[in-house]
């Protein structure tokens, strides 16, 4: 048992020592954070235990990380939802057709559902949402309300300019990203495959869109 333990400690001081790059470390750091929030809760959950399991000191979290905090945000901003995502990003910086955009928007977000760590993360959103609410209010205010905001206020131009049609999807901009959350509640509660399969959801939500978005 001794003996195990002494390997243990070997192999993650080895992982400690090897050189990674910043994007590819915080990857393991949050890898690492995800299982320990899975098993035992945020509140319980502390920066030297994610450290250990990352193979890190604490002072390697806290070169990439201010605190539990922030690695809890970028957790949820990683594996779901971040200002990347945003409609609206998209609907400013890319020079396509209506069609175009809404097609590189569902690619962008359900690319995130090709990591097995998106609903592992919703599932711990829907965990922690009453446990954490402060955590979960930051997250809402700072990537979620500003990524409504700023896409509604193009949304509208596009409506007045007649390169949308005004329609509640419009008029509720933040009701765009249901069917995506819809199929992640449905894998956390019923499996992957129950209901309706991701490939099927993605073209739903795709012709939703183009549906409530196009001019007639």
């Amino acid at each position: 048992m001794a003996h195990a333990l002494t390997q243990e400690k070997t192999a993650a001081a080895a992982k400690a020592r090897r050189y990674l790059p910043s994007t590819e470390r915080k990857r393991e750091i949050l890898a690492a954070a995800l299982r320990e929030f899975m098993n035992d809760g945020y509140a319980a959950t502390t920066v030297e235990r994610i450290a250990a399991r990352a193979g890190l000191s604490k002072s390697g979290i806290y070169a990439h990380y201010d605190s539990k905090e922030q690695i809890f945000e970028e957790l949820l901003s990683t594996a779901l939802l971040s200002s990347e995502d945003s409609f609206g990003a998209l609907l400013s910086g890319h020079p396509g057709s209506l069609t175009e955009i809404v097609d590189a928007y569902i690619d962008q977000i359900y690319r995130r559902l090709e990591s097995p760590m998106a609903v592992a993360t919703f599932q711990l959103l829907i965990a922690e949402s009453r446990r954490a609410p402060h955590v979960m209010q930051r997250w809402s205010t700072h990537v979620l309300a500003r990524m409504n905001e700023s896409t509604q206020c193009l949304v509208r131009e596009c409506v007045e300019r007649g390169i949308m049609r005004r329609s509640a999807v419009t008029d509720n901009f933040f009701v765009v990203i249901s069917p995506f959350v819809f199929w992640l509640a449905k894998s956390v509660l019923l499996g992957e495959d129950a209901l309706v399969s991701l490939a099927q959801m993605r073209e739903l939500h795709r012709q939703l869109m183009l549906d409530a978005l196009l001019p007639r």
